[in-house]
């Protein structure tokens, strides 16, 4: 069949029909395409991420939303600054970020540090230069303030003449308690270092923890580019519940109780305190419905964590 088809473009009468069908819209025409091909070229049906501003989001996404959400979004907007890190001249890494105070003509940005680490290694890359893009396309000069390659956190004081809008925050922990009946809707934003660059993609949260090696690490179901990474977590009331990290099928991120704990210790200590307990727990909601169903049986109504793993020595134990 496919054969007949190749020899009948391939004749006069089959040109003509191409050329017909061509220029008569709204019909066009498909050329065959041999069997062999097909089979020794199958599609790839990977979702593959790009630096793409579609393919991270744009805010007509937010259209079957409430104008509500739309506005929280935009007045986040405001603070939400796209950043780019240089080793001398040489560009390091390109990702967005959070002012979550200005004081005294300093602002504070909160984003990763993938900004700022070398390569595959925990380590901050010599001869750093951070500059920081305003919604407006103004750029200015960064200094990196503090680092936790724990969390991946990156605190960056820029300078301006101008008062700059921040955004702290939400202490708030209810979102993330599966047991109640409400909105798990979320909306990531990131910015491009470019002048009105604002990208945003909707999404819900997900019960269960990121594949990262961080636990504390949540997921939401928000595609993202590496462009968003850094970027806030925000709910529909408008709350940032979190910054947003990249993966190619989800999009973990740190929950906003555990950033602002962490922003707490950088003013206290100069750095992340982490005390020892020696537990490795997980909630209900990230077990497999079969073992849910064995605990449910037994304490029904039971809500709470399970203890994976206690760690010898330690004071738990």
């Amino acid at each position: 069949m496919y054969q007949k088809r190749l020899e009948f473009e391939a004749s006069e009468k089959g040109k003509e029909e191409q050329e017909k069908y061509r220029s008569t819209p709204p019909w066009s025409w498909r050329p065959a395409v041999p069997i062999t091909e097909v089979t020794n070229q199958p599609p790839a049906f990977e979702w593959v991420p790009s630096f793409d501003v579609d393919k991270f989001g744009r805010i007509s996404v937010l259209k079957c939303t409430s104008w509500r959400v739309e506005e929280y979004t935009l007045e986040l907007a405001e603070c939400v600054v796209g950043l780019q890190s240089f080793t001398e001249d040489k560009h390091l890494f390109s990702c967005s970020g959070t002012i979550v105070e200005f004081l005294k003509g300093v602002g504070c940005v909160v984003t990763s540090a993938s900004l700022v680490k070398l390569p595959h290694q925990d380590e901050i890359a010599d001869k750093l230069k951070v500059n920081v893009c305003l919604p407006s396309g103004e750029t200015l000069e960064g200094s990196v303030s503090n680092v936790d390659f724990c969390y991946n956190i990156c605190v960056v004081h820029v300078r301006s003449t101008s008062q700059l809008p921040a955004k702290r925050f939400s202490a708030d922990t209810t979102f993330f308690n599966f047991d109640d009946c409400h909105s798990k809707d979320v909306v990531a934003l990131g910015r491009l270092c470019k002048r009105w660059s604002l990208n945003v993609a909707s999404g819900k949260l997900t019960p269960r923890r990121s594949q990262f090696d961080c636990e504390e690490l949540l997921v939401s179901s928000c595609r993202i580019s590496k462009r968003g990474v850094g970027g806030p977590l925000m709910d529909f009331d408008g709350n940032i519940i979190g910054m947003n990290f990249y993966d190619k099928k989800e999009t973990p991120f740190v929950p906003g109780f555990i950033m602002l704990k962490c922003l707490q210790h950088f003013n206290d200590f100069g750095r992340v305190i982490r005390p020892l307990h020696g537990l490795r727990v997980k909630t209900l909601h990230e077990e497999q419905l079969t073992v849910l169903e064995k605990i449910h049986l037994v304490f029904p109504g039971v809500c709470g964590v399970i203890v994976e793993k206690v760690q010898v020595p330690s004071p738990e134990h």
